[in-house]
């Protein structure tokens, strides 16, 4: 009885490590992910302390080893027969040869919706701007009674470009945001004509952000199809805050052509 109990705890304990999707690895062993399909996008987090890579010769197979023993976690992302996994990857001397990769809870991989890439590249790429720190763009920037938006970088990859935002809160009041709205609109607006705009909407944004806590600072992305801007026309960037009556405060700063031409490209 003692001993079903023992297997019972231990099969329990490792159904609940599965559905965490923690993987333990090693650099004495090399363990295997079995995909029910091809392998579709595979990256780990840091490459300098864990190898992931698809087997050449088989498409559905994921060799993991470690080339180091390391403390602090990293991350795995893989995408096959159209589900999402995404797993912490720890050290260990305990590592399996062989994980089916069915045993670990996924989320359906949705396609972008501007059909130009998939939403877990997207997050990827979005997650490699923040990751770099990038600050081209300091004067472009608007500041109304404590809150600041600032324009860090455009990133370029393929068709989407990146841009990043950087929002500080400088009062000890929550900013709750209504909406980013992005337009083209006329450089000089004049009192004889019409004036024109054009709204472009988001294709993607990172992180969702609704609400600035009190001297906080938060950064978002926002991918946008490639675009060029025309002589005469300025593209507006809009952060609107949630209020009663319509009452919240609007911060807008404009980029200029010359700006979305100096996007960086992403690898």
């Amino acid at each position: 009885m003692k001993t079903f109990l023992f297997i019972s705890i231990f099969a329990f304990f490792h159904i609940s490590t599965f559905a965490q999707n923690i993987l333990t690895v090693s650099d004495s062993k090399t363990s295997h992910l079995v995909c029910p399909d091809k392998v579709n996008y595979v990256q780990a987090g840091d490459y300098s302390i864990v190898q992931a890579e698809v087997v050449p010769e088989l498409s559905n197979l994921i060799r993991i080893k470690a080339l180091q023993p390391f403390e602090k976690p990293t991350s795995l992302t893989v995408v096959c027969a159209d589900q999402i996994y995404s797993f912490e990857l720890q050290y260990g001397n305990d590592a399996l040869i062989t994980y089916p990769i069915e045993i670990f809870y996924s989320q359906k991989a949705l396609t972008f919706s501007g059909k130009m890439m998939a939403d877990y590249l997207l997050k990827d790429l979005c997650d490699q701007v923040l990751d770099q720190h990038r600050q081209n763009f300091r004067r472009r920037k608007t500041e109304k009674d404590g809150i600041k938006v600032r324009l860090n970088s455009i990133s370029l990859k393929n068709d989407a470009l990146f841009f990043e935002l950087q929002i500080t809160n400088k009062t000890n009041m929550a900013y709750d945001i209504e909406s980013f709205n992005f337009w083209i609109t006329d450089k000089k607006k004049s009192k004889a004509t019409n004036v024109q705009e054009y709204q472009i909407f988001p294709e993607y944004q990172r992180n969702k952000v609704q609400r600035i806590y009190g001297d906080v600072t938060v950064r978002e992305v926002f991918v946008i199809q490639k675009m060029t801007i025309p002589d005469q026309r300025i593209l507006k960037i809009e952060m609107g805050e949630k209020a009663l009556g319509n009452t919240g405060r609007k911060l807008t700063f404009s980029l200029k052509n010359k700006d979305i031409l100096k996007a960086k490209s992403l690898k």
